[in-house]
């Protein structure tokens, strides 16, 4: 049973009976993710019921298996949805939900939204795309080194495919390494070669600027400590990146 929580649903009032259509269509496009099997709307708060899937977050085995190119290729699976065929104008648009964030900033965040706002003007963006709005390894089940589905689309949107690229590039490195982020990247541009991929530096940045507290979650001080050093390089590089496309 899936529910949501009071922000989500401030965010968005259908946003389960949004989930359950979109995984009834993702399955019909032939994704791998858990079959929707009931709604309940009138229940407070609205739920879903989906299908059990067997299979480990534990990417060690899938490491192994070229895993930051496998990821591309997820990815590129669930940008590919013809949105043609299937009709998605249900799910929230990128520019709205910025839009709708009405948060003050937090300091840490300060910085990385002057740099966005400073080359927003200069910026193409491709035409958008299914975005699942929280890719990364903890989303993935695999079974026997296979993926078995892709779960939690409660963030799914339609925006600049990119959007995604940016965020999973810093869940990536985190649980990867660097090396692993850059094959991930190069690969799904190989995969997407149609892609205009210059503004990749302005959504690593509002990647980052959704996660700056992801460090505080980790195991113990260490790995904490690690993260938040990734997370500053990340941001620094990213801020060099697109105040180069300004000059």
């Amino acid at each position: 049973m899936l529910t949501h929580s009071q922000a989500d649903r401030v965010r968005n009032p259908h946003i389960a009976r949004d989930e359950y259509r979109l995984l009834t269509t993702l399955a019909d496009a032939g994704l791998p993710v858990p079959q929707a099997l009931y709604l309940s709307e009138r229940h407070r708060p609205p739920f879903l019921i989906t299908g059990f899937v067997e299979g480990t977050t534990d990417i060690s085995a899938a490491r192994e298996r070229d895993f930051p190119k496998t990821l591309a290729g997820v990815l590129r699976r669930i940008h590919a949805l013809d949105l043609c065929r299937f009709d998605l104008s249900y799910l929230p648009k990128l520019n709205d939900r910025i839009a709708m964030d009405s948060s003050p900033p937090a300091p840490a965040q300060r910085r990385i939204l002057a740099a966005m706002w400073r080359a927003l003007p200069g910026l193409k963006f491709n035409a958008p795309a299914l975005l699942h709005g929280d890719f990364w390894p903890g989303n993935l089940l695999w079974q026997g080194g296979e993926l078995a589905a892709i779960i939690d689309w409660e963030d799914a949107m339609l925006s600049d495919p990119l959007a995604d690229l940016g965020k999973s590039r810093l869940e990536i490195l985190w649980a990867c390494g660097v090396e692993a982020m850059e094959v991930y990247t190069a690969h799904y541009l190989s995969l997407n070669q149609g892609l205009d991929a210059s503004a990749l530096p302005f959504w690593d940045l509002w990647g980052a600027s959704r996660l700056a507290h992801y460090a505080s979650f980790a195991l113990d001080a260490q790995a904490a400590a690690r993260m938040s050093g990734q997370y500053r390089a990340f941001v620094e590089d990213a801020i060099r990146r697109l105040d180069r496309i300004q000059k």
